[in-house]
């Protein structure tokens, strides 16, 4: 079983913000990872697939899922060559939220701060299916609230937070309804296989058994729906999660070469300059050495030179 990247809080979070709100236009070949805090991930446009754990779910604009801590997880398009995005809103609840400040406790009753407190318990993934526009509203306010950036307004945050919360909270008990299913090409499971599997030894013949093709057919289908070759896609799944393990890991270089199933160093070396522009101990360095936003260490990752 596959051990998937960590994003930290540590490295995400803003010192003085109790949340992180951060837009992303999801690729086909998105990481997929787990967190150490709770995530709200709003579907603001577009169509795709969701895998959370085992589970694979059709998404549409307004759909929320709730993420926990140590869950794994990955957003995919439903067009596969980029033309049509999807655009979520990770909206990442820190941890000490549960500890609420004191000048608050005193406004709201227990009532109001329990659905958050519950909300920050969760194990298992859910999801909320948007009924108007309730979770737009809420979250615009929110957003509004959090790049305002002084540490007094961040504390506004807490009432929408506590609406929010009772809003979805009852959701987590009742499956999450699909829209009717969508018409999805098959490429799809190979590439969510792909990004799954990474590591291992995913030769073209047993990719393309998968969807019952033979090699030559399963190229010339996947170079017309993706723009890129099988193996062009498989590099590059494997160089955004290298990036991600040089932010998020203290591993050695080796180390991460073999974790994304490249056992020639000289082959990897040259793989991730092509990706990246510059070597993966320059590309670490960078990171340690600059601030950088949460949005400008996704980029980093996911939209590199090449």
């Amino acid at each position: 079983m596959e051990v998937f990247p960590v994003f930290t809080g540590e490295y995400l979070f803003d010192s003085c913000s109790p949340v992180q709100m951060l837009l992303t236009h999801e690729t086909v070949t998105s990481v997929r990872h787990q967190h150490d805090f709770l995530e709200l991930a709003y579907v603001v446009q577009g169509e795709g697939i969701h895998l959370a754990a085992e589970d694979k779910m059709q998404v549409v604009q307004g759909d929320l899922l709730v993420i926990p801590p140590g869950v794994s997880h990955v957003f995919q398009p439903q067009d596969l060559t980029g033309s049509e995005p999807l655009i979520i809103l990770n909206c990442m609840l820190r941890p000490e939220l549960c500890r609420i400040p004191g000048e608050l406790s005193g406004q709201f009753s227990e009532e109001d701060m329990v659905p958050l407190l519950k909300l920050l318990e969760l194990k298992q993934w859910f999801g909320y299916r948007e009924n108007n526009v309730e979770l737009s509203i809420l979250l615009r306010r929110m957003q509004g609230i959090h790049n305002n950036g002084s540490a007094e307004d961040q504390q506004q945050l807490y009432p929408p937070l506590f609406e929010l919360a009772k809003l979805i909270l009852p959701a987590a008990s009742v499956p999450f309804t699909q829209q009717p299913q969508i018409n999805e090409d098959p490429l799809h499971d190979v590439i969510l296989y792909m990004i799954s599997n990474f590591s291992e030894k995913i030769t073209l013949k047993e990719i393309s058994r998968q969807i019952a093709m033979s090699s030559r057919q399963f190229q010339r289908l996947f170079k017309i729906k993706t723009g890129r070759s099988y193996i062009q896609m498989l590099q590059e799944i494997r160089m955004k999660y290298s990036c991600m393990l040089l932010m998020f890991t203290k591993l050695g270089i080796q180390a991460i070469a073999l974790e994304v199933g490249i056992y020639d160093m000289k082959y990897f070396y040259r793989l991730f300059r092509e990706y990246s522009g510059m070597t993966p101990a320059c590309y670490r360095n960078r990171f340690l050495s600059h601030f950088l936003s949460a949005k400008e260490m996704m980029s980093s990752a996911e939209h590199c030179s090449r």
